[in-house]
Parts: C-alpha cells; sequence; structure tokens
C-alpha cells in the first residue's frame, strides 16, 4: 500500500482501536484537544517547529506540505500566541491538506469550525505572532509527550490524538483490524448476556 493508503485504512478506526493494535502506545496527551467537533482524520505528518510567538515556519508549510499531509507543530514553548488560525484551516481546506496538531494555541474558533477542517490544540487564546523567524520543518519533533517524525501517520477523532511511526504503518493496518474483530465480538457478547468480567477473563469473586 501507498502512504496514502495506509493513512486511508487506519482513518476507519477509532483511535483507542489504534491505541490497542499498537501496543499501547502512541497517545498524545490529554492537554492536546479537539477545537472542532465531529472531524475525524488520518494524515502523514509534515512536521513544523516554531520559533516562540512566530509563525513563518507554518506559513511556509501551508505552502510545502502535499495533499494528505497534517501540520503537527511545535510551537516552541508558547502558551498565549496561537500558532493557527482561521485563514489556515482556509488554506488547508483549498489544498487538501488534512488538518493541525499543536501544543500550542489556536484562535478564530468561529471560523474554524465553519471550515471544518481538523485542528487539535493545547489552549485557544486571541494572540496572534510575529513573521520574522523561518523557524524549523521537516524535522522530528515533540508534541503531546509524543516524538513525532515527518511520514509518521497521526489519527484524531474525539477521543485524542495516536501517532504511528511510518515504518509501522502497513502491519498496523492489519493489526488494527483484528482488534477491531475483537472489540466488535465483546459487545455482541455482551448484548447476548455475558458478563463482561467472564468475557475478558476475570476471576471469579469469592
Amino acid at each position: 500500500m501507498t502512504p496514502l493508503q495506509i493513512a486511508e485504512t487506519l482513518g476507519r478506526y477509532p483511535t483507542a482501536t489504534i491505541y490497542e493494535a499498537a501496543g499501547k502506545s502512541g497517545d498524545m496527551g490529554p492537554e492536546i484537544r479537539p477545537i472542532v467537533d465531529n472531524a475525524p482524520f488520518c494524515g502523514i505528518a509534515y512536521t513544523v517547529r516554531t520559533f516562540p510567538s512566530d509563525t513563518t515556519a507554518v506559513i511556509r508549510a501551508l505552502d510545502d506540505a502535499p495533499a494528505g499531509s497534517v501540520l503537527v507543530i511545535d510551537a516552541g514553548g508558547t502558551d498565549r500566541a496561537a500558532v493557527w488560525g482561521g485563514t489556515s484551516s482556509l488554506v488547508c481546506s483549498m489544498r487538501g491538506l488534512v488538518g493541525c496538531v499543536t501544543n500550542g494555541c489556536v484562535r478564530d474558533t468561529d471560523d474554524l469550525r465553519k471550515v471544518g477542517i481538523s485542528v487539535y490544540a493545547a489552549g485557544i487564546a486571541p494572540r496572534g505572532t510575529l513573521k520574522n523567524h523561518e523557524g524549523w520543518r521537516g524535522l522530528p519533533i515533540s508534541v503531546g509527550g509524543v516524538s513525532v517524525s515527518p511520514g509518521d501517520y497521526v489519527i484524531g477523532d474525539s477521543d485524542g490524538i495516536i501517532v504511528v511511526p511510518a515504518a509501522d504503518g502497513a502491519a498496523l493496518c492489519e493489526r488494527a483490524q483484528q482488534q477491531r474483530d475483537k472489540e466488535e465480538g465483546c459487545d455482541a457478547r455482551v448484548r447476548d448476556g455475558e458478563s463482561l468480567a467472564s468475557i475478558i477473563g476475570l476471576a471469579e469473586l469469592e
């Protein structure tokens, strides 16, 4: 499968399923939360690290990232300036990009929701940024306590974000289906009246 086909396949599964199939790894911290509701996604990481309070690198990335990319932005340590806004999401929608995941803040939230592109962030703030420093693109970064490298698969839904290393993507597609089958089988047994404890193999209490 091509990377885009792998991303499409992984995007069919909930993040919780991917997490379990990946050996309980890859989950970003709960501080990285969805700003736009009901916008699940899976994209290929295009990594950005900004100089604090400067978004030149983000603007460059919006021009250069290939279709199917999700911009994963390390905001350089600032917890106030917004590294993403309504115009950024509009560019994404025009260029076939998946969206944004950042440990920084975003703004223009009404516009973000109107555009509907997936946006995950650590916060919301009205403060803008400078455009004086080129920052860095295409290098390993850390967001939400997880290392993200260019080409990794990034999956998001209402539960949060999972990162899958690029080299593991193809194999994980099969494991994710196996995990989903297991979950659906468990639910079917619950509907048939079996106790959850017995289904998952917990010892009976005395």
